[in-house]
């Protein structure tokens, strides 16, 4: 019997002191083992968590804290068995709320009191044993009861799901069958959107299609509480696909948000023998591997998956070494005026400096971060790190200027963003303006109120707070006006399109500036690379950015090395420029411009059409361009295409020809070249030509062209 068995604590501490006390106190009621850091502790809970009744956890460690230690407790649902009283001699109430909401049951203070580490080690043994006890006399009940149905979907219930699963499977271990893992995106965020209601509605609009699917071609179906639904199905690809099209085109379901989505896991079960349990985790797992990605829908398990989950935990165990290793820096990226070249700035960028491997990408570690909840904990050191090194600048008599810092939307929901940097800037003695902050336009897709309040509490303070990514898919226009920024970064993703709707990328990017410069909010313009986007986007009127084509991220001592020489420097930093730019939309205007200015102002331009089979037609010209080439326009094709054939020397008709294809291939810039012309008058004259390719319309593309008479 148990009752003859010791039970088992593990205690979790990195000062031996405390470990030793604890022993001693504990010592004629428990078995104990000890280990001295949070790595440790995981891994030993892995492997011997049916050894273990208790754990004892200190709440500040090196390394892996205690509230990282609870994080992966949770995630491996090792907190379902494993009752976990937290050590601390900190008394803050937030800590304390954090740890019962990651699953602590109790908190034992420092200095300990003998007795009353006693009571509250047993009384939480024995507590939780009683209810582990309850928790299976019921699932006991569950499984006397095969006709347990829930209330809300009318679908099998958990254990009863499982348990007509394994009969099932058992009674017929020849079928090939699938286990299916259903749950919808964000559901917690539907529910706050469109009520609990709805909510409702949603869940039982899904299990209606899961019953349709059974009643059709066989299967059992279930719901696990929650958004979590499941379904054994048999092995045919055009049933599933029939499924898919119910759920995903449904009427009741597609009036939603694309982001609330339902999401399939498919595992194809290899042994009947296998727990019911492990098998829809390994649907589950291919589920997991889909989440938050909008373009996928379904995802097929895979063995890699199962590694896939064992290289992460492995890589964030090393991670954390690095972290207590001091492996992880910044680099920064400059910012620059686009008219000058001159650095306004900075960006800290994390990089792992890892001891064997070397510069580890970013690319690696950060998702890996940001999906197991640690990313604050990388932020938090690149911050520290970054408000030193302002400091020593300072100290060390340079003129300094100022570097952001990213801030994400993890860090605004796991700390208080502005109080921790208020402490930085005290610690240091830094002014506020020399760090800033940016936040990502993706912070805001969900609780935007709490982003917004925090923005808020920022600027207050002092900082300067940038929204970065701008145009990555969340934020519209109209939120502009609403945000407390004070600079906005544009993703240069509007202009990577290709030739077909290149105008489209421009106008967004137009209407994104205009509607900051009247806000009177600066822009930095990021992803920068060519030469041709510098000329487009300072023809546009923007004057910052930041990008591989001024500078790639760098390491801070050659950073230094660049800021030391004050000439590259602008100090004035990033500014709305009080000389506005005309846009071209202002000529169109009749109440600022009349048809004799605007046309001294173009000076001489036409339109031309372009067919399919390579015919060039000119069929709009202003009268500038009829004087010059001295023709008049005559209203007919098939003139005007011989007025153009005419006018051209035979020699450079290829040229001319060429033009509009290399024109084509740079909607931003154009081409240009030199070409004689034959006036009317038999004249020869040399033209410059500008050429842009505007749209294409079915069959023929549309070029705008200016020419200027080189004497």
């Amino acid at each position: 019997m148990h009752s003859n068995k010791r039970y088992r604590a593990l205690i979790v501490d990195d000062s031996e002191m405390n470990r030793e006390i604890l022993k001693e106190i504990l010592a004629d009621e428990l078995d104990i083992t000890e280990v001295d850091n949070g790595e440790d502790a995981c891994e030993y809970m892995i492997n011997h968590s049916g050894e273990i009744n208790i754990v004892i956890l200190d709440l500040v460690m090196p390394g892996m804290d205690g509230f990282e230690v609870l994080r992966f407790m949770k995630y491996k649902h090792l907190s379902d068995t494993l009752p976990v009283i937290m050590i601390s001699a900190d008394s803050d109430e937030n800590n304390i709320e954090k740890a019962f909401d990651l699953g602590v049951i109790d908190f034992l203070s420092r200095p300990f009191s003998e007795r009353i580490v006693i009571r509250r080690v047993m009384t939480t043994i024995r507590l939780f044993r009683r209810q582990k006890e309850l928790v299976d006399e019921l699932d006991r009940q569950y499984k006397a009861d095969d006709m347990r149905i829930d209330d809300l979907t009318g679908l099998d219930y958990k254990q009863t799901f499982y348990n007509k699963v394994y009969t099932h499977l058992r009674g017929n271990p020849n079928d090939r069958l699938l286990m299916i893992a259903i749950d919808v995106d964000h559901f917690k965020l539907f529910n706050s959107y469109y009520g609990w209601e709805s909510g409702d509605r949603y869940l039982k609009f899904i299990a209606k299609y899961l019953k349709e699917f059974t009643q059709r071609f066989g299967g059992i179906a279930g719901y696990l509480g929650g958004d979590d639904f499941a379904l054994l199905a048999p092995y045919k690809r055009q049933e599933l696909l029939t499924f898919g099209n119910m759920v995903w085109k449904s009427p009741e379901l597609s009036n939603y948000e694309v982001g609330f989505a339902p999401k399939v896991g498919i595992y194809e079960i290899q042994d009947p023998l296998e727990a019911v349990g492990s098998i829809y985790d390994h649907a589950k797992i291919a589920l997991e591997n889909i989440k938050d990605d909008y373009t996928k829908k379904i995802s097929w398990y895979n063995h890699s998956m199962l590694q896939n989950v064992r290289d992460e935990f492995e890589l964030l165990v090393d991670i954390k070494r690095g972290m207590a290793e001091n492996e992880f820096i910044f680099f920064v990226q400059p910012k620059v005026n686009m008219h000058t070249g001159r650095i306004v700035g900075g960006e800290a960028l994390v990089r792992w400096n890892h001891k064997e491997k070397g510069l580890v990408s970013p690319g690696v570690f950060i998702p890996v971060l940001e999906k197991n909840g640690f990313i604050s904990q990388i932020d938090k050191l690149v911050w520290r790190e970054v408000a030193a090194w302002l400091k020593s600048r300072i100290d060390d008599g340079h003129r300094p200027i100022p570097v952001s810092i990213n801030v994400s939307r993890a860090d605004i929901f796991t700390m208080d963003v502005t109080d921790y940097l208020e402490e930085l800037v005290n610690e240091y003695e830094i002014p506020r303006e020399l760090l800033e902050v940016e936040i990502t336009e993706s912070a805001f897709v969900e609780e935007e109120n709490r982003i917004k309040e925090e923005l808020n509490r920022l600027r207050r303070t002092g900082f300067t707070v940038l929204m970065d990514d701008f145009g990555s898919g969340y934020s519209s226009l109209n939120t502009l006006k609403d945000l407390a920024i004070d600079i906005l970064k544009i993703d240069m993703k509007f202009l990577r399109m290709d030739v077909t709707n290149m105008n489209k990328g421009v106008s967004i990017l137009e209407s994104v500036v205009n509607m900051a410069r009247a806000l009177h909010i600066p822009t930095i313009v990021e992803g920068v690379e060519t030469e041709e986007q510098v000329d487009f986007l300072t023809k546009m009127g923007c004057i910052f950015a930041q990008g591989f084509y001024f500078y790639r991220p760098m390491p801070v001592d050659e950073f230094e090395r660049l800021i030391s020489e004050e000439e590259k420097v602008d100090f004035k930093g990033i500014f709305i420029s009080d000389l506005e730019p005309v846009h071209v939309r202002e000529f169109l205007d009749e109440n600022l411009f009349s048809d004799v200015v605007v046309n001294n102002i173009l000076g001489a331009v036409a339109f031309y059409e372009v067919e399919d089979d390579g015919t060039i037609r000119l069929i709009r010209m202003n009268k500038q361009y009829s004087k010059l080439i001295g023709r008049e326009f005559v209203g007919e094709d098939e003139e005007n295409e011989e007025l153009l054939t005419d006018a051209i020397r035979p020699q450079n008709y290829d040229r001319f020809q060429d033009m509009f294809s290399a024109a084509y291939m740079s909607p931003l810039t154009g081409t240009e070249d030199i070409l004689r012309f034959t006036r009317s008058d038999g004249e020869e004259i040399l033209l410059h030509i500008r050429l842009f390719f505007l749209r294409k319309r079915p069959d023929v593309r549309v070029y705008y062209a200016s020419i200027d008479r080189i004497s």
